[in-house]
């Protein structure tokens, strides 16, 4: 039966060249594909089984109703190697307990704790902004967001121990990450990359030779030097945690270090090393890329930045202080971060690689088949959105009835949705907040239709050349407090 069953159609050029143009402008290269074919088309990359994309809400539903047994996440198209021990490449049973391990961590509660936190690093880089000085938003973003990784992960805010993790998880993201390791993550394969990596890392690991942190010959040697050098660090953290037997911090690691599966067996250090690193370039990529194209959107729209202002302002006149609790709550902020990433999600699409033939819609695919639900596509669909639908409105998150999670997934759905996404929100809130209260940017990309092309780190999607500002103003912490609130803080 699987051989009679046909793929839909597709572009026909050769799969380098479809890699090329998905890697280099990736939005563009989606919705020409959508227009010429339909809901459902097929393109090939090298090394790679085919994917196929599908770009309707009802098509969407059955994906994330696709059933544990029918699919194997292990072909994630995720070049950088985080280990295959990680929640997103596991399936089945494995799968769902690994989550009800992860989750702990990421709830509501947690979350909470940490606004403050994220609160004081994204202070603390705010008030070392001096007019003049520049900056790339996608970095930027991402070292804010590094040091809340580190925090997150590891319960650190500041010395020398953080500062090491910080210097070495940097380093070995933007070793593993550049334009060379995409390439060959490309030619090989994802998943075959990936694989060869890691093997690479746990035979450095199994002889203890972690490096000097010079670059070798190969290109990808440097990475997985890096990545050694920093689980090493991660293995010692896990066994000093158990031998301590402190069960008073909250961290990830420690919350990991401290767990066990349904028989007793604490966790592996393997294990726990590939779900923090799993942690730290989700977080930190995911929230760099997002945040850039946000403020893209808020460079071109002021008055959408005005009112995002003055929402803020008006909360903290009510609370007497920025409460970042009551901030992260605020509605037209919050539609403003949801209309940025409908209109440019870092993320464009979300994959299920087939075991089994599965119906999507009113195709019946084969096995061996990857199946992508595009939410970019999905996103810019006039009879979801309306004809404005390529308009930056954050308007209509306030209007009527929200829409469905087959409508607007910029994280993901179903059984496998992302469990980080609640943290990655909580950050970009705040973060945003601050920004558009305290600090005045000006860019080249300000007040105007031009457009960065978009590229691809480790499967996110960012503006090509990054997202340029030179800050114009900053405002004290105070901007906003009541008079009271000013006394009391002089």
């Amino acid at each position: 039966m699987t051989q009679a069953l046909t793929l839909p159609p597709g572009p026909t050029e050769s799969r380098f060249k479809q890699a090329m143009k998905m890697g280099t402008g990736i939005y563009g290269y989606l919705s020409e594909c959508h227009q010429k074919f339909g809901d459902a088309f097929t393109l090939r990359f090298p090394g790679m089984d085919p994917l196929v994309w599908v770009a309707s809400p009802e098509m969407a539903r059955d994906f994330f109703n696709l059933k544990p047994e029918q699919i194997d996440q292990r072909q994630l198209m995720i070049p950088i190697d985080i280990g295959d021990n990680q929640t997103g490449f596991l399936n089945g049973k494995e799968h769902q307990d690994s989550r009800k391990v992860m989750i702990p961590p990421l709830v509501a509660k947690r979350l909470q704790d940490r606004a403050e936190v994220m609160h004081e690093i994204t202070t603390k880089y705010i008030n070392a902004m001096k007019p003049g000085q520049e900056y790339d938003m996608p970095r930027l973003i991402g070292d804010i967001t590094l040091d809340i990784a580190c925090f997150t992960l590891l319960g650190l805010k500041d010395g020398e121990k953080q500062q090491r993790y910080r210097d070495l998880m940097l380093r070995w993201i933007q070793a593993s990450t550049n334009d060379m390791m995409f390439l060959l993550g490309n030619v090989f394969g994802a998943p075959r990359f990936r694989g060869m990596l890691n093997r690479a890392y746990l035979k450095k690991t199994a002889k203890g030779d972690f490096g000097h942190g010079k670059k070798g010959i190969l290109p990808w040697s440097h990475s997985v030097e890096l990545k050694a050098q920093l689980a090493d660090m991660m293995r010692q953290e896990v066994r000093e945690i158990r031998a301590s037997g402190d069960t008073s911090r909250t961290d990830l690691i420690s919350t990991l270090s401290r767990s066990t599966y349904d028989d007793g067996t604490p966790l592996p250090e393997e294990r726990i090393i590939s779900e923090s690193m799993g942690m730290l370039v989700g977080g930190h990529e995911t929230s760099a890329a997002t945040g850039a194209w946000f403020m893209l959107w808020l460079l071109k729209r002021p008055d959408v930045l005005k009112k995002m202002r003055d929402e803020v302002l008006q909360c903290i006149a009510q609370e007497g202080k920025f409460d970042p609790l009551k901030i992260i709550e605020l509605p037209y902020l919050n539609a403003c971060l949801n209309e940025s990433q409908r209109l440019t999600p870092s993320a464009v699409g979300t994959m299920r690689h087939l075991i089994v033939d599965c119906k999507i819609g009113s195709i019946t695919l084969p096995a061996g088949t990857n199946v992508l639900a595009g939410a970019y596509l999905i996103h810019h669909r006039k009879d979801i959105w309306g004809d404005d639908v390529e308009e930056f409105r954050p308007e209509r998150w306030l209007e009527g009835a929200k829409p469905g999670p087959f409508e607007f997934f910029p994280f993901g759905g179903g059984r496998r949705a992302c469990i980080g996404s609640n943290q990655a929100k909580q950050q970009l809130r705040i973060i945003f907040a601050e920004f558009a209260r305290r600090v005045e940017f000006s860019s080249k990309y300000s007040n105007n239709d031009v457009w960065p092309g978009q590229r691809q780190v480790s499967g996110q999607t960012e503006p090509e050349g990054g997202v340029p500002v030179t800050v114009v103003k900053v405002h004290p912490e105070t901007v906003g407090y009541p008079q009271a609130s000013l006394a009391q803080t002089a």
